[in-house]
């Protein structure tokens, strides 16, 4: 398209076409041309200060909306543009300012009353940031984006059941809202209405709707190393039979004699055998989504934190097949091998449970 050509109304609408394509350098190139004719366009100043603010050039942007309120004071546009440019220039309190102004010149424009609260989170105002989201649900009721943007203030003025039916409504809209569906898994962790295996999956599917997602990515990490850490459990049960296999540590009138017959040991390591297909595939990885499924292989391969897990799972339970593979005839050696693969996998459950009990009450201090 040529679009050095064309003058007035033509050059205008030409502009607009552009910047709806993302065209937002050639718009503004066309748009200071019509402005040159036409100086007392404050929409035309405004779609301006868009156009060069998409483009990079923040100042240019300002001066462009500055320019507009010059042309017409009372287009709540112009406005509407210097609220949201100031902030980033670290005039807050001026960019509050001229969102109250766009609100009073335009009070029935959702774009307005969406300024004023992003200038009042700025502000730490969260009650005012919240009634301003809950205006702009009011105006615009079917567009995702609203909704959305209210969950947060929501969330930080304790109002978790407007959260919630924030996030539902987006998802209502628009159901491929990855950050709307992973959110709302999030809040249905924090209030343990989902189980883990379901939580990968609603993150895994979030994930692949928008792929590119540092937050989505981490929280599908976090939760498949969840379940990884309980692979630990399935150590301590086969250590557990083991020990009682091998007479490690006789009680009451069990039989003490060593070394244990072979049959007995055999049926030791069939029950081991039993609980890791149950646990691993039975309670979690059948469950989970194949997305799910691949981040497990994923993380294991590049995030090595997530191998000691499983390390310590693989160590308690090696140390288990040994105590029942070999017919020990001295009790203590039974009982220092027990030892030395349960304790190890117990205090690295301890730490790791205190730790992210800690890091828990220091997040809801904030």
């Amino acid at each position: 398209m040529n679009t050095n050509t064309g003058t007035g109304t033509e050059l205008k609408e030409r502009a607009v076409a552009l910047m709806h394509a993302g065209r937002h350098e050639q718009a503004a190139e066309l748009l200071a041309r019509y402005l040159v004719d036409a100086p007392g366009d404050a929409w035309a100043w405004s779609h301006l200060a868009f156009c060069r603010f998409r483009a990079g050039d923040h100042e240019g942007a300002l001066k462009a909306a500055d320019e507009g309120i010059a042309a017409d004071p009372e287009c709540w546009y112009p406005w509407e543009r210097r609220a949201f440019l100031l902030p980033f220039f670290m005039r807050v309190d001026e960019a509050l300012e001229a969102a109250r102004e766009a609100v009073r010149l335009g009070p029935e424009v959702s774009d307005a009353h969406s300024v004023l609260a992003r200038c009042l989170l700025f502000t730490g105002d969260h009650q005012g940031c919240y009634e301003a989201h809950r205006k702009v649900v009011e105006l615009d009721p079917e567009n995702p984006t609203a909704h959305f943007n209210l969950a947060h203030p929501a969330e930080l003025i304790g109002r978790l059941d407007v959260r919630e039916q924030a996030l539902r409504n987006v998802l209502r809209l628009d159901p491929d809202h990855a950050d709307a569906r992973a959110q709302l898994a999030e809040l249905h962790s924090d209030a343990q209405r989902i189980k883990l295996p379901e939580l990968a999956g609603e993150y895994s599917a979030a994930l692949g709707t928008k792929p590119n997602s540092p937050y989505i990515e981490h929280r599908l990490n976090a939760v498949v190393l969840q379940l990884l850490r309980r692979t630990r459990w399935f150590a301590l049960i086969c250590l557990v039979i083991a020990a009682q296999a091998s007479r490690a540590f006789p009680t009451g009138n069990a039989p003490t004699e060593l070394p244990v017959p072979l049959g007995i040991r055999l049926w030791s390591l069939v029950l081991m055998s039993v609980t890791w297909a149950l646990g691993a595939w039975f309670f979690a990885y059948r469950k989970l989504p194949r997305g799910a499924r691949n981040t497990v292989w994923s993380l294991l391969r590049r995030h090595w934190p997530s191998r000691l897990p499983v390390a310590q799972a693989l160590w308690g339970t090696l140390c288990a097949v040994v105590l029942v593979l070999v017919p020990w005839t001295d009790r203590g050696y039974e009982q220092t091998i027990a030892l030395v693969g349960a304790v190890p996998v117990v205090l690295a459950m301890w730490f790791g449970n205190s730790w992210r009990r800690v890091e828990k009450e220091r997040r809801e201090k904030k």
